[in-house]
């Protein structure tokens, strides 16, 4: 049987051949030794229900002799800052966590909401008179030519095998469609 003793805040959580037991860390009164590798974890309600660990079943915490366990049980027991518990200093930093999320989340939902007229389905001008390479050009609607708010697309022909490059090497918007036959593509 293999028994894990896990340190679960304001209860310690035995669990035995998977079968969870919870023992309120308030109602430990004493953690002691009883017999070469037993050690007893009693709740103050007589014999029946105290709680019997054998140590050469336990595999967490890591022990290497009952004494050691027992330490071990009583640290979890003793620790004010142990993992799990509430604290002020705790709930702050979750606090701040949660604000960074949500500003995260904005800046996010802002570059998507901007981004939602740009969507690459067709172009807004393709430029078709070169017979081996087509420029198509992306923006927003009402975009002007010179502005530099323009994805572009060149697309080459060569022997029937279509090549696929992006001006400037990316799909930003900052291109402007009338210098799009002097960009650099890749």
């Amino acid at each position: 049987m293999a028994t894990e003793i896990i340190n679960n805040g304001a209860s310690l959580k035995i669990v035995t051949d998977g079968s969870p037991r919870f023992i309120l860390k308030h109602q430990i009164k004493e953690v002691e030794v009883v017999r070469d590798t037993i050690i007893k974890i009693d709740i103050g309600q007589g014999a029946l229900y105290n709680v019997f660990v054998d140590q050469t079943e336990v595999t967490v915490p890591a022990s290497t002799d009952v004494n050691d366990l027992r330490d071990k049980i009583m640290e979890m027991l003793q620790s004010p800052a142990a993992v799990g518990l509430a604290t002020e200093a705790k709930q702050t930093e979750g606090n701040a966590e949660i604000v960074n999320l949500k500003n995260s989340v904005a800046q996010l939902s802002e570059k998507v909401t901007s981004m939602n007229d740009k969507i690459f389905y067709e172009p807004k001008l393709v430029d078709e008179t070169n017979s081996n390479a087509v420029y198509k050009g992306f923006a927003n609607p009402g975009a002007k030519p010179d502005e530099p708010v323009w994805a572009i697309l060149k697309v080459t022909n060569n022997k029937g095998v279509l090549s696929y490059h992006w001006a400037g090497g990316n799909k930003n918007f900052d291109k402007i469609w009338d210098n799009r036959k002097a960009l650099v593509y890749s």
